[in-house]
C-alpha cells in the first residue's frame, strides 16, 4: 500500500489523535456510508460555545490539520466544539486513492453532495448545468438532506437558542482568504462589522497574502447558496471561513500539475498549521456575538 504524502494523516490516525486529546468525545452523526462524524469538546462544560469545523470538502486536508492543530493547542476560556472531519466519506475516498497511487477529484460526500451547499440559509436546488458538472457536487434534495449537515444542525440549534454560539470557524482551502457572511447574498448582514473586525484581526496576525472579503464579493456575480458560513450567522455567531494556504501546485514540479491533492494542499503542512493556529486561537476566545440567532 502506498504511503500518504509526507505530513498528512489518514482517517484512523485522525481518530487516534481525537482519542488522545483528553477532551470529551461526541458523535455528530453517521455519514452516508455509516462512518462516525466525530467531535471533541474542550473547556468549560457550560456557557457560550465556539465551534471549529474542518474537512467539509473531501480534498481540503489542510483545513483538517489546522482544526487538529487548534485542538492540540488545548482548552480555551470558552467551551469549544471541534469537528475536524465533517465529511469522513469524502476524506476516506481521497485517502484510498492516494494509497493506491491514483489521482481522485473529490469534493462532496458519498452522495456527491457538496456539504457546503446543503445548509438551510439561502439554500437553492442546484441547477442542471451544475448537476451535469458532477465534479462540483450538488446541493442535495433539500436543505439538511445530508446526515452530516443535519446532525450538526441538531447539535447546534439548541446551543444557539440557549447558552449561545459565540464564534464559528470553518477551515477550507485554497486561496489565502478570510471570508465573512454572506455567500448567498450580495448585501452584508446585520452585525457585519463584528465579522469584519474579527477577520481583520486574523489577517493582521497572518499578514500577506491573506485578504478578507465575503464569498459573494470574491468573484462578483458568483453566489454560494446554502453555505455553513451564512448559517453560522443566523445562529448568532461571529463567523469566519478560512481558505487555508495557496496549495501545493508548482510550475517547477510537474508531479503537482495533474494532482488534485496538491492543488489544494501545501507541501509543508506543519508550517502552515503553526501559522494558522497562532492567528486563529484568539478568534475562538473573542467576544460574542454578531447578532441574535435567526437575524438576517
Amino acid at each position: 500500500m502506498t504511503t500518504l504524502p509526507p505530513g498528512w494523516r489518514g482517517l484512523a490516525d485522525i481518530h487516534a489523535a481525537l482519542d488522545a486529546s483528553g477532551g470529551r468525545p461526541f458523535v455528530v452523526a453517521r455519514s452516508r456510508e455509516g462512518r462516525e462524524v466525530r467531535g471533541i469538546e474542550l473547556g468549560p462544560e457550560s456557557g457560550p460555545v465556539s465551534l471549529v469545523l474542518g474537512g467539509i470538502h473531501a480534498l481540503e486536508w489542510i483545513g483538517v490539520e489546522t482544526a487538529l492543530g487548534l485542538l492540540a493547542a488545548g482548552p480555551s476560556t470558552r467551551r469549544t466544539l471541534f469537528v475536524p472531519v465533517m465529511n469522513p466519506d469524502g476524506y476516506a475516498a481521497v485517502e484510498a486513492s492516494l494509497r493506491a497511487g491514483r489521482r481522485l477529484w473529490a469534493r462532496g460526500n458519498a452522495a456527491n453532495v457538496d456539504l457546503n451547499r446543503n445548509w438551510p440559509t439561502f439554500w437553492r436546488r442546484t441547477g442542471l448545468p451544475q448537476r451535469l458538472l458532477g465534479f462540483l457536487g450538488w446541493s442535495g434534495t433539500g436543505p439538511r438532506s445530508e446526515p452530516e449537515v443535519d446532525g450538526l444542525c441538531r447539535l447546534i440549534d439548541p446551543i444557539a437558542r440557549g447558552p449561545g454560539l459565540a464564534r464559528a470557524l470553518s477551515l477550507h482551502s485554497v486561496g489565502n482568504k478570510l471570508l465573512t457572511p454572506y455567500g448567498g447574498r450580495w448585501r452584508k448582514p446585520l452585525g457585519a462589522h463584528r465579522h469584519e473586525l474579527a477577520a481583520a484581526e486574523v489577517q493582521a496576525a497572518l499578514g500577506h497574502p491573506y485578504t478578507a472579503t465575503t464569498p459573494s464579493r470574491w468573484v462578483p456575480g458568483l453566489f454560494a447558496y446554502g453555505m455553513e458560513l451564512d448559517h453560522f450567522h443566523t445562529w448568532g455567531a461571529v463567523s469566519l471561513l478560512v481558505e487555508c494556504s495557496s496549495g501545493g501546485f508548482s510550475w517547477s514540479e510537474p508531479e503537482t500539475w495533474l494532482s488534485p491533492f496538491h492543488w489544494f494542499n501545501p507541501k509543508d503542512p506543519a508550517r502552515h498549521v503553526a501559522e494558522l493556529v497562532a492567528a486563529l486561537r484568539p478568534f475562538l476566545d473573542g467576544p460574542a456575538t454578531a447578532t441574535q440567532p435567526g437575524s438576517p
